[in-house]
Order: structure tokens, then C-alpha cells, then sequence
């Protein structure tokens, strides 16, 4: 079997319980790997990353080429026919303020996310129409490396009067038993794999809302998510299934 290490963020929790906890161990100094799984470096980054650690630079790479922003992604998505938010760099004279919210181009967290304000462009920030009907939020656990027959999903829900359910916001998370039985998650999950194979990407957190009706509108790929007690085991467990996939299937997925 291939030996499979991890990189990602300094200081990230995720990270540090993922190499305490699984099979995978984090790649430093002197160790070998045959591929590494990059765990949230993006952009300059991954850059000051490689600078340092330049023996990585070789080694094939789950999520190497992290780094689009968030606005970037959801129109490669769009692109590709699946169901998005409008989403815009600037409002013109015939949008509403009131049908927008702004979010930052780089954040995590939902850091940022609040009722616009105003028309014109933002700094670093982009518009997003606000879902009004949302009956839930998504987010599908997705590891290209296993069966996605397998992938745990998670509603994710909040007071209706925020605007956001992120984590630090006041939402919270509830696990989806048997998503395979509902089509709603089985179409979620067949749209992440999809966004997942578009952006290049190994595994990711990807996120939706989910209407009263039904539709499922795209919000976001995390690359490198947090996560609490309920998701964590989904996590350790992915990763030590690393440890028994064959090299082929995880060179499929690595960038060099």
C-alpha cells in the first residue's frame, strides 16, 4: 500500500486530531511519502509551504492546486449547469440591495457573510442572492477515494433570522441517516462528485441549501473543513481508509 501523508494548515485542529486519530500521519522533514493529502493550503499558502518544505514539491498531491475564490467556483459551477445562487461582482441599477447578501471572496467559517447594503462593487467581497425559502442547509462529506455510496451527509440548521448557519454562527449540525434513501441526498452527493472532479479536488465539505420545494442550489466546496464531535468521526475514519487504498486509485486522484 502507498504511504499517504498529510500537510495542511499550521495550528489547524482538524488537522491535529486527523494525525492523532488516523492511520495517516503528518509528512515532515526526512519522511517519506508516495502521495501527500493537503488539508487546506491554498494559494501563497501552499506556496510558503513548498518554499520550505521543497522535498514536497515532487510528490503527487491530493488538492494540490487549492486556491480559486469562492466567487470563481460557484461560476465554474454554474458553467457546468448546476443549480447556483445568483452570484455577482457588482449590482447594477435593476438589482434589489434587499435580494443580496455580500460574502467575502476568501473566508471560512461563514466569516463575513451579512445583508448587503449597498449597489455598486465590494473590496474582496462578492454578491449572492439570498435563498429565501431554504428549509435546510447540506453539506456532503465527499472522499473521492471512497465509494460515494458511503459519504455521511449532514443537515445543517439555524435560527431563522440569521442569515447564515454556519458553526460560529449559531447553526448546527444533524446527521443524515441512510442519505442513500432519499433522493435528495443522493442528488447532492452525485453534484458534489461533479464539483469535486471540475475543481481537480480529492475530497472536500461541500455545501448547500435546500428549498422548501426541493431544489438544491450550490453554495461552496470546503477544502480544508473544522469540524465538532458529530462530524469528526466521518473524518478519522476517511482518512485511515487512505491507509488501505491502493496507490493507483490515489495517484487518479494527486496532481504532481
Amino acid at each position: 500500500m502507498a504511504e499517504v501523508r498529510l500537510i495542511g494548515r499550521k495550528g489547524s485542529r482538524a488537522c491535529a486530531d486527523i494525525v492523532n486519530e488516523s492511520a495517516t500521519k503528518r509528512f515532515f522533514r526526512g519522511s517519506h511519502a508516495d502521495i501527500l493529502v493537503n488539508y487546506g493550503l491554498a494559494g501563497k499558502h501552499m506556496r510558503a509551504y513548498l518554499k520550505r518544505m521543497p522535498r514536497a514539491t515532487g510528490i503527487p498531491t491530493i488538492n494540490k492546486h487549492l486556491g480559486y475564490s469562492k466567487y470563481t467556483v460557484i461560476k465554474k459551477v454554474d458553467d457546468e449547469g448546476i443549480l447556483v445562487p445568483i452570484s455577482k461582482r457588482s449590482l447594477g441599477k435593476n438589482d434589489r440591495v434587499i435580494d443580496f447578501i455580500e460574502k467575502r471572496l476568501f473566508s471560512a467559517g461563514g466569516v463575513g457573510i451579512k445583508k448587503a447594503t449597498k449597489k455598486g462593487s465590494i473590496n474582496r467581497k462578492y454578491y449572492q442572492q439570498f435563498v429565501e425559502d431554504r428549509r435546510y442547509e447540506l453539506r456532503v462529506h465527499a472522499f473521492r477515494w471512497q465509494d460515494p455510496k458511503d459519504w455521511c451527509v449532514s443537515k445543517r440548521l439555524g435560527d431563522h433570522d440569521t442569515i447564515a448557519w454556519n458553526y460560529k454562527q449559531g447553526g448546527h449540525f444533524q446527521s443524515v441517516n441512510d442519505p442513500q434513501g432519499y433522493k435528495v441526498f443522493r442528488d447532492a452527493s452525485d453534484i458534489s462528485n461533479g464539483v469535486l472532479t471540475l475543481l481537480d479536488m480529492g475530497f472536500g465539505a461541500v455545501d448547500f441549501v435546500i428549498t422548501n420545494d426541493g431544489d438544491i442550489y450550490f453554495l461552496e466546496v470546503n477544502s480544508g473543513p473544522g469540524f465538532e464531535d458529530l462530524n469528526k468521526p466521518i473524518y478519522i475514519k476517511a482518512f485511515d481508509d487512505l491507509a488501505s487504498t491502493s496507490i493507483v486509485q490515489l495517484r487518479k486522484l494527486a496532481c504532481k
